[in-house]
């Protein structure tokens, strides 16, 4: 099984490549997924949209060479895990634009979210849900939910109250493996 995990933050001094390491590490541990990471920046793709809406487009035949390689690389992956920052008590712009490049992608595609910010991110998690229902995403409930990002990791890269946050990985993969051994 294919595991994606998407940085979803483009703004400078972000915590997500950190964050994303950190999880990227809790896959191969857990041995289920095939991971591969990728970054947002990278993706590069425009905030102008198609002329068609997403929902009409067939196989993938987007208007844009790079939603062409977004919706390949979403398409290739058996789920999907976006490392997603709390900005404002939302979520951000770059996630909600990568989000809404694609549709026919999205549906059913088991989906989790590592969540970081200064209490979890939980208002950014139930925000993005209601963008993941209309799309038609299979998201998992058990979540990563990070607080004090600013403080949670040491020089040395490990992550404060491991244990716990190994727990919720783990519970959020299996959820995630269920999904995809479901379909």
């Amino acid at each position: 099984m294919k595991i994606l995990i998407v940085i979803a933050s483009v703004r400078n001094g972000r915590s997500g490549a950190k964050v994303a390491d950190w999880f990227n590490d809790q896959v191969t541990k857990d041995g289920r997924f095939e991971s591969e990471v990728v970054d947002l920046i990278d993706v590069n793709l425009p905030y102008e949209l198609g002329q068609t809406l997403p929902s009409q487009i067939q196989n993938s035949e987007y208007e844009f060479e790079e939603t062409r390689a977004w919706a390949k690389q979403v398409s290739d992956a058996d789920a999907v895990v976006f490392v997603s920052p709390e900005y404002n008590h939302g979520y951000s712009a770059s996630l909600k634009n990568a989000i809404d490049h694609l549709f026919a992608e999205w549906n059913n595609k088991p989906v989790g979210f590592v969540n970081y910010g200064s209490t979890g991110a939980p208002y950014s998690f139930v925000a993005i849900s209601m963008v993941a229902q209309w799309v038609k995403m299979a998201v998992v409930q058990p979540r990563v939910a990070i607080p004090e990002i600013w403080a949670a990791f040491a020089d040395d890269g490990t992550l404060a109250h491991a244990d716990y946050h190994e727990f919720e990985a783990q519970r959020m993969l299996g959820a995630l493996a269920e999904k995809v051994q479901s379909d």
